[in-house]
C-alpha cells in the first residue's frame, strides 16, 4: 500500500498527458501509486499512458467508457490504496515537490485537507499569473499559517476559499467517513466534493508555496463550449447550497452565497446560445433553490444586490432579456471606465479586444476623473464638462 494516490483522469488530452504525467513521476516524494482513468479517450492519449507503464510500474491504468470527470475521479477513488489523495488533472502539471511538501504540512499539523497556492497558466498568451487572490491563498491572512483550522474561521471569506480539487491532499480517512464522490454527470463538480468534506472537519492546512499548474484558455475544454451542460450549474449550487445549510454558519452567509451563486448562473447563462437559453430558464424555475423564498429573503436581497437579484429574476421568467444585456453591459462598462482612471498613477492603460493602448496623462492638456459619482473631464483646460457615474452605488452592490 502507498503513502499517497494520486488518481489522474485522462480524456482526449495527448498534447498535454506527457507534461502531467513526467511531473507526477518525477515527484520527489516517491511512496505513490498513479492510478490513470481513461475514460474513453479517442485519441492517442491511451497509448501514452501505456508507453508510460511500461517505464514506471507506480502507474495504473483503469479504461472505461466515457462519463465525464465525476465518474473518473470516483473510479479513481474506489481504486486508490493510499492514505491520502492527491487528484491532478490530466491537461494540468505540478511542481515536482508538490507531493512532498503537502505531505509535510499535512502530518506535521495533523490535518485532513492540506492546501497549497496555484499557478494559473493561460494557453493562449502562455503567460503565468499568480494575482488572483482565489487560486493564490491570498484571502487567508498569515493568522493561518503553520497551523490547522476549521471552516469556522473561514466565515468572513467562506465563499473565497478554492473548492477545487486538484490544489489540496486529502486524508482518505475524512473521505470515507463522509462518503464523498464528486456528482456523477455533472461539471463544475469540485464545490459539492469540496463542500461535502470542508464542513465536517476540525482540521485543514495551508501551504502558500505554488506547486500546482493550472492551465486556461485550452482549446477542446468543455468549460469553453458554453453546451448543454452549462444547465449543469443550477445542480451544483443546489448541491452545495444544501451542505451549507446544515452548518451553523448558513443564516450569516446565506446572502453571500445568493449572490456569488446567482452571478455564477447569470454568467453561464451568458454564455450559452439562444437555443439552450429557453431550457436554462425552465430548468432554472423548475430546480433551482436559489428560488426557494422559505431559505432566502429575498425583499432584504433585492435591496442589498438589486442588480443580480434582477437578472436572475430575468432569467426565471425569461422576460426583459435586452433589459438584462443592458444592465450587463452598463456594469461592465462602469467597471473598465474605473480600471483605465485607476490602473496606473500616470497612465492611462486599456484594451479594445486584442489591441491595448498606454496614454501618459497630461493635465496640460486634458485631464478626466471620478469624484462623487461623476466623471469630470477637461480639455486643454478651457473646455469642461462633467456627466453623472453612479459607481459608488455598483461597488456597494
Amino acid at each position: 500500500m502507498s503513502e499517497i494516490s494520486v488518481i489522474v483522469p485522462v480524456y482526449n488530452v495527448e498534447n498535454y498527458l506527457k507534461q502531467c504525467i513526467d511531473s507526477i513521476i518525477n515527484q520527489t516524494f516517491k511512496d505513490i501509486e498513479i492510478i490513470c482513468v481513461n475514460d474513453g479517450s479517442t485519441d492517442s492519449s491511451r497509448a501514452i499512458l501505456e508507453e508510460y507503464k511500461q517505464k514506471d510500474q507506480r502507474i495504473k491504468i483503469i479504461d472505461k467508457e466515457n462519463g465525464g470527470l465525476s465518474s473518473a475521479r470516483n473510479v479513481g477513488l474506489k481504486e486508490a490504496s493510499g492514505k491520502f489523495i492527491s487528484f491532478i488533472d490530466s491537461d494540468d502539471w505540478v511542481d515536482i515537490t508538490m507531493l512532498e511538501k503537502l505531505y509535510k504540512n499535512i502530518t506535521d499539523l495533523n490535518s485532513d485537507i492540506s492546501i497549497c497556492a496555484v499557478h494559473q497558466y493561460d494557453e493562449t498568451t502562455k503567460e503565468t499569473k499568480d494575482n488572483d487572490k482565489y487560486f493564490n491563498l491570498g484571502y487567508f491572512d498569515e493568522t493561518f499559517d503553520n497551523r490547522a483550522f476549521s471552516y469556522l474561521d473561514t466565515k468572513p471569506f467562506i465563499m473565497d476559499v478554492c473548492v477545487m480539487a486538484w490544489n489540496k491532499l486529502y486524508r482518505k480517512s475524512l473521505i470515507d467517513e463522509c462518503n464523498a464522490r464528486f456528482p456523477d454527470g455533472l461539471i463544475w463538480e469540485d464545490g459539492p466534493f469540496f463542500f461535502s468534506i470542508f464542513f465536517k472537519t476540525q482540521r485543514v492546512s495551508i501551504i502558500r508555496d505554488f506547486l500546482y499548474y493550472y492551465r486556461i484558455n485550452r482549446t477542446g475544454s468543455i468549460i469553453q463550449k458554453g453546451g448543454i451542460q452549462f444547465l449543469d450549474i443550477i445542480d451544483v449550487v443546489n448541491l452545495m447550497l444544501k451542505s451549507l445549510k446544515q452548518t451553523p454558519i448558513f443564516e450569516d452567509v446565506k446572502n453571500e452565497f445568493f449572490r456569488r451563486k446567482a452571478d455564477d448562473i447569470i454568467y453561464r447563462y451568458e454564455l450559452i446560445g439562444l437555443k439552450l437559453k429557453n431550457k436554462f430558464s425552465k430548468k432554472f424555475k423548475k430546480d433551482s433553490l436559489l428560488l426557494d423564498e422559505n431559505i432566502f429573503d429575498f425583499a432584504l436581497i433585492n435591496e442589498k444586490y438589486p442588480i443580480t437579484y434582477k437578472s436572475i429574476c430575468a432569467i426565471k421568467h425569461k422576460t426583459s432579456i435586452l433589459s438584462f444585456y443592458w444592465r450587463k453591459f452598463v456594469i461592465r462598462f462602469m467597471y473598465k471606465v474605473m480600471q483605465v482612471l485607476y490602473t496606473e498613477e500616470n497612465i492611462y492603460y486599456f484594451k479594445f479586444w486584442s489591441l491595448k493602448f498606454r496614454i501618459k496623462k497630461r493635465a496640460n492638456l486634458y485631464d478626466v476623473w471620478y469624484e462623487n459619482d461623476r466623471i469630470y473631464v477637461v480639455l486643454f483646460m478651457k473646455i469642461k464638462f462633467n456627466f453623472k457615474f453612479e459607481y459608488s452605488k455598483l461597488e456597494k452592490k
